[in-house]
């Protein structure tokens, strides 16, 4: 049995219509706006977990430089001055200075740890800068 003729305005079964085209165009668009939006949340949290560590650190640093120099220069300034003989105030000199450094040391840690934090998600948007320029350039499908 002979195919029937399809005439001119028909197309084959296997050839996608004009309407799916552009539907398979619309999918891909709203698939890449959708990992773009996925990239920039992770960039952000990533952001957001490095902010944590520095303030983490920041508010360890400050509490033990604090408290460990109180604590040091009630307690141990008596054992150097019984041991060693010290007067109380070099006892005290000595004990709130190695206090004030390791504390100093975890503040000068935690502030470079902040000054590492980027809120901008910048992969994401040399990633958009690229798509909208890509959409914007003409194509040879515009020609039709």
């Amino acid at each position: 049995m002979a195919e029937p003729y399809l005439g001119t305005n028909q197309r084959q079964d296997d050839e996608p219509t004009v309407a799916q085209l552009l539907g398979g165009l619309i999918g891909d668009a709203q698939t890449l706006v959708r990992k773009e939006v996925e990239l920039a949340t992770q960039e952000v949290k990533n952001e957001i977990d490095k902010a944590r560590q520095g303030a983490v650190s920041l508010g360890i640093g400050g509490g033990i430089a604090a408290i460990g120099a109180i604590f040091l220069l009630l307690m141990i300034v008596n054992v150097l001055v019984e041991v060693f003989g010290l007067s109380y105030w070099v006892s005290y000199l000595i004990i709130g200075g190695a206090m004030t450094v390791i504390g100093v040391l975890l503040l000068v840690t935690g502030s470079q740890r902040l000054k590492e934090v980027d809120p901008m998600p910048r992969e994401t948007i040399e990633s958009v800068k690229k798509d909208i320029e890509w959409l914007q350039k003409p194509n040879q499908s515009d020609k039709i």
